[in-house]
């Protein structure tokens, strides 16, 4: 089970011997600090840095936006959303195919079908990733996860040249975004469609959908993917001769990975 942020604050609090007025000193009302870590408020990016950087946190071993789940198997579970966040594809790849025997719902072959297309999508089976998608794709379960399924697809599209699919499917991705529950796997769709860009040499594309995929995790008072977005901005600012923006990309990269632990997917 993913540890919540604001458990961590209060048990760290403790730890310190912090009250609560103490901790919040020149940061925050003492009443947001008490619905953190009631766990009824997400603390946006800079706030959790400042409270983290109080109490010397650091959360690299916290998984920060949850998985789906994939079978009744809590213990299946779990070891694939770690092999996920690892980006240990071909581990993944491999625990998928020769343990299947639990996925019961539309939702877990959803999620079953999606997870191992990554895989393959990372392992280079291209042909194998696009008939898992469209499995995925056939199941009636998350949006959101049908949503990341079309982005997978527009991805794949680009890595087969096929530049009009890749833009369709973008299209079919964000289709339904504001009608739906904020999930932070959102998240996810703004990065893969400024990487959709960055493989199709629209490099003024691909920052501003970087820019609004900031925007909306900033909206959301989420942090997840953000060290992602500032590397991708700063190789996006390197190929477009912006110095200074690479510079300040680049170390906020490094700001969010150090507090938050966020693994780094640099196979761009």
């Amino acid at each position: 089970m993913t540890i919540k942020l604001g458990t961590i604050i209060k048990l760290k609090r403790n730890e310190k011997g912090f009250s609560q007025k103490e901790l919040v000193n020149n940061i925050c009302a003492q009443s947001m600090l008490s619905a953190i870590e009631n766990n009824k408020y997400v603390p946006n990016a800079q706030l959790s840095i400042r409270l983290c950087k109080r109490l010397e946190i650091n959360l690299n071993e916290i998984s920060l936006a949850d998985n789906y789940a994939v079978s009744s198997n809590e213990q299946f579970n779990k070891q694939v959303e770690y092999l996920c966040n690892q980006h240990q594809y071909f581990e993944l790849k491999n625990y998928l195919e020769s343990n299947n025997s639990n996925l019961k719902s539309a939702e877990q072959l959803q999620a079953y079908y999606y997870y191992l297309a990554v895989a393959c999508l990372q392992t280079g089976e291209l042909k194998t990733a696009e008939q898992d998608l469209k499995l995925s794709l056939a199941e009636s379960g998350s949006k959101t996860f049908q949503s990341l399924t079309y982005m997978a697809l527009g991805y794949l599209a680009v890595l087969k040249k096929q530049k009009g699919l890749a833009l369709k499917n973008m299209d079919l991705a964000f289709k339904e975004i504001n009608q739906v529950n904020y999930d932070e796997n959102q998240n996810i769709l703004y990065y893969l469609a400024a990487l959709i860009y960055f493989k199709l040499g629209e490099f003024t594309k691909s920052v501003t959908i970087l820019d609004e995929g900031i925007a909306f995790i900033t909206k959301h008072d989420s942090h997840y993917m953000l060290a992602n977005f500032y590397y991708l901005m700063s190789i996006l600012a390197d190929k477009m001769g912006q110095k200074d923006k690479k510079a300040e990309a680049s170390n906020r990269q490094s700001l969010f990975n150090e507090l938050f632990g966020e693994k780094i997917y640099k196979d761009i």
